[in-house]
């Protein structure tokens, strides 16, 4: 009995979705606003809306590693690295409230960049579970426009 791969799989769409989603979130160039462009014009909508949310979350997941390497800012040695990120820590500490503001920014605009907000939230040891809901949440409003785009187009040319 030979295993037959079917290419056109809603299963394998949306595991690919997952796979493609971590795996830009490791790596810190624009690819996911590509991917989640592409990803709107997946037809049926069904399918796109599934894969959409299973690249979200795989691509929050992908800046997990991320947060870890500044939760390893202890380690560091250099004096003046040091200093730097006691700073941050204490600004972090008496202002709590930039902290969200700061990450949601960085996945939802990109601005600072998502995964050098995602190794600071580390360093200043921001709440994991807030990190993750804060960028999922930043994420989703990101890629669901992107994502729209194809359907806007869709629109006017038929």
């Amino acid at each position: 009995m030979a295993f037959e791969l079917n290419l056109s799989s809603p299963l394998l769409a949306v595991l690919s979705a997952g796979v493609l989603g971590f795996v830009v979130g490791l790596v810190p160039i624009g690819l996911a606003e590509a991917l989640a462009l592409a990803i709107g014009a997946v037809m049926p909508p069904a399918l796109s809306l599934t894969m959409l949310a299973v690249f979200t979350a795989a691509h929050v997941l992908g800046k997990l590693p991320w947060y870890w390497l500044g939760r390893q800012a202890d380690r560091v040695q250099h004096p003046r690295a040091t200093a730097l990120i006691a700073r941050a820590r204490e600004i972090l500490a008496s202002r709590r409230q930039y902290g969200a503001g700061l990450l949601a920014a960085a996945a939802l605009a990109s601005v600072p960049p998502f995964h050098l907000a995602a190794i600071a939230a580390g360093m200043v040891r921001y709440n994991l579970g807030a990190f993750l809901a804060v960028c999922l949440a930043g994420r989703a409003v990101r890629f669901a426009i992107l994502a729209s785009v194809p359907a806007l187009f869709r629109g006017l040319i038929t």
